[in-house]
């Protein structure tokens, strides 16, 4: 099964030729109202894409759908165990999923749930969570029901979170959730993030480079231009932080990234020239441009670096990185 987040993702992949299950994780009642909504779920439910249920409202407006087409329209509940984010309350659940079990047209196939912090080393709110879930699922009839609750920090370090589904994120692209878990996999990234210079020149001392001159060379320097920016989603916050790898060494970005282009140092690196190779992200976790370490500079978390790498940057299947 392939998990999505949008409508426009789901189609997406239909588009591409996968015939596999679909699961639109996000109601569709957050895309669009009225008679859009409606054509909206109209092409979900023709497309065979399990939806998300949410909320006692969803449920009516699919039923109609799904008779009008003279389909089920196949929904996965998902429940809010104490993440407070999207989902029917832990205890109106059993409700929703009796008068779903009820409504023409709509088929339960899946209940879920997902971890607020499962990546954390102690595990007490997503034992809680689990616990919570469990007691939801004794309940009701799961009988030929997929189950599912386990996020990648899960997978790896809570076994007993399988269920009989597991929905990896992260991990799937080679990334560690935590660096508090108690256990980690040999996961290999899958991404490499290269560019070229597009000039190299002489820079006096005293002179600075960038929007709002933010360094200052106390001496002669080399410096390169790398065709990236904020506008491709590599983080402006990186200013005057991250080095990027070029011919073996590292260049210090100099100044401020710019929506298109980045400013480098190449004042040790005097060999290398324009059109040559520029590692922007590393496929090596303990490299300093590695995504790991691109996200501990911006405060934030691997996933963020890679998801705001934009449709601008041209993406090519490799076996590997050699």
């Amino acid at each position: 099964m392939m998990a999505v987040s949008t409508p426009y993702e789901a189609n997406e992949l239909r588009l591409l030729g996968y015939q596999g299950l679909i699961l639109m994780f996000q109601s569709v009642f957050g895309f669009a109202s009225g008679a859009e909504r409606e054509d909206i779920l109209t092409n979900l439910i023709t497309q065979k894409i399990t939806l998300t249920m949410v909320s006692p409202i969803e449920i009516s407006l699919i039923s109609l759908i799904a008779q009008r087409l003279g389909v089920d329209a196949e929904v996965h509940i998902k429940i809010d165990t104490g993440m407070g984010r999207s989902g029917i309350l832990a205890d109106d659940a059993l409700d929703l999923i009796q008068r779903v079990e009820k409504t023409a047209g709509v088929k339960l196939t899946g209940i879920y749930t997902h971890f607020a912090d499962a990546g954390a080393a102690d595990k007490t709110f997503t034992f809680f969570q689990l616990q919570t879930f469990k007691k939801i699922l004794k309940n009701c009839n799961t009988s030929g029901l997929i189950l599912h609750a386990a996020n990648s920090a899960a997978t790896i370090d809570i076994p007993n979170t399988y269920l009989n589904m597991v929905r990896p994120g992260l991990s799937i692209y080679g990334y560690q959730p935590s660096d508090t878990m108690q256990r980690h996999l040999p996961l290999q990234p899958a991404l490499r993030l290269i560019g070229r210079l597009t000039q190299t020149k002489q820079i006096k001392a005293g002179n600075s480079c960038g929007y709002g001159l933010t360094h200052k060379f106390s001496q002669d320097a080399r410096i390169g231009i790398v065709p990236i920016g904020y506008g491709d989603g590599y983080f402006r916050c990186l200013s005057n932080r991250a080095v990027v790898g070029i011919g073996g060494k590292y260049a210090p970005i100099r100044g401020a990234i710019s929506m298109d282009q980045i400013i480098v140092e190449l004042t040790e690196i005097p060999e290398v020239e324009a059109g040559d190779t520029v590692e922007i992200i590393s496929p090596d976790p303990t490299a300093p441009n590695s995504v790991e370490n691109l996200a501990r500079l911006s405060n934030t978390i691997p996933y963020e670096i890679t998801c705001r790498l934009g449709r601008r940057i041209t993406r090519e299947l490799v076996d590997s990185f050699d």
